[in-house]
């Protein structure tokens, strides 16, 4: 088992770090030099108190963790199809669990800056009492490693599986077909994560600054449909990228026989996935203030909007800078609607004229 460690740690680890030296230079500089050094523990502390101290933001927090566990997957699957490593897949010929846990130990080792940081917030929520978010937390690491750790694992016992299906499944017994789905969702988190990173950050900030700072003495029902008319339009980043990749690489796809439904239904599941962070703080947002009667409205607002600013880059005349208008105008309109607590019927309305428009435009459209 020494020689798998061995061999993967000078394969795998260490690559890692230094393709990635600078970034982290940059993050660490970031994070231990935002404030005076006196006090940089009380700030990290309180920091790490407040992320595990309330579940949607532990929640935002998982994100982060699975986008950094992503990039640690994405490292290791592109690595073993390069030709000088090929080598590597001798390696299936060792003991199973030998092999396991030296894999396991180069991901934990490549993932150890969440993991250390995560850890010592475990150990703080502990220190106050919140043992169910410290147990999450524990939870949210172990997967990260366990499930990388298994991919990985499927991927150098089966070496005669091509880069389509890079795509595998996490666990031995789980079939998955690489879909329209699947492409679209790894083009937005592999070959996008900054924009997928600023979006999401942006969008959750200010709908986390509605749910505590806005509405921290009195509610008012316009406070968080005006913060979604801000960040809900921010999706257009991502929408655009997804619309960029069809029109460009994926023209092909309009020759298979599917319909209209159920190409629509495959985008509106990609903008479902990139959404739950924001469906999660709007959760708790209603709980908190028992109108859980409201959570429909702003779900479908959520979804509806990004549909139709996808629907309307296939008409005729849209490019990127009157997208770009586009975007800001319907985020001003909305903004304005909104004071008015009209949200309701824009969430009714843009989803089917998004699908009316998606069904007139998508054959008719010339990239």
């Amino acid at each position: 088992m020494y020689w798998l460690i061995h061999t993967f740690n000078r394969s795998f680890v260490h690559r890692f770090y230094q393709a990635h030296l600078l970034a982290f230079l940059f993050f660490a500089l970031a994070i231990f030099g935002m404030v005076d050094g006196n006090t940089l523990l009380q700030f990290h502390y309180y920091i790490l108190l407040t992320s595990f101290s309330d579940l949607s933001t532990l929640l935002c927090i998982w994100l982060l963790w699975l986008l950094y566990g992503a990039n640690v997957l994405r490292y290791l699957l592109s690595t073993l199809d390069k030709e000088e490593f090929q080598f590597l897949f001798t390696s299936n010929n060792a003991n199973a669990l030998s092999l396991l846990k030296a894999l396991s130990w180069a991901i934990t080792q490549m993932n150890a800056p969440v993991l250390i940081y995560g850890l010592i917030g475990v150990v703080i929520a502990c220190m106050h009492g919140f043992f169910l978010n410290a147990v999450l937390g524990i939870l949210g690491l172990f997967l990260i490693v366990v499930l990388t750790a298994a991919i990985v694992f499927q991927r150098i016992i089966n070496i005669h599986k091509t880069r389509l299906t890079d795509h595998l499944p996490a666990l031995p017994s789980v079939k998955f077909r690489p879909g329209m789905l699947s492409i679209l969702l790894r083009h937005i988190t592999y070959n996008n994560k900054a924009a997928l990173i600023g979006t999401k950050l942006f969008s959750c900030a200010v709908i986390y600054g509605a749910h505590y700072e806005w509405s921290s003495f009195n509610y008012d029902i316009r406070w968080m449909q005006v913060a979604m008319a801000i960040s809900i339009p921010a999706q257009g980043i991502l929408i655009y990228q997804v619309w960029a990749l069809e029109t460009t690489h994926l023209t092909f796809t309009r020759n298979f026989p599917v319909n209209m439904l159920k190409r629509y239904l495959s985008i509106l599941s990609l903008v479902l996935v990139l959404l739950i962070p924001e469906a999660v703080l709007l959760s708790s947002y209603c709980f908190r203030f028992n109108i859980l009667w409201q959570l429909p409205v702003y779900l479908l607002y959520a979804v509806s909007l990004p549909m139709l600013l996808y629907a309307m880059l296939f008409t005729r005349g849209f490019n990127q800078e009157s997208f770009n208008g586009f975007l800001f105008a319907i985020g001003l309109v909305t903004f304005f609607i909104t004071l008015f607590g009209y949200t309701w019927i824009m969430a009714l309305a843009f989803l089917p004229i998004s699908y009316l428009v998606y069904k007139e435009s998508f054959y008719q459209f010339d990239a």
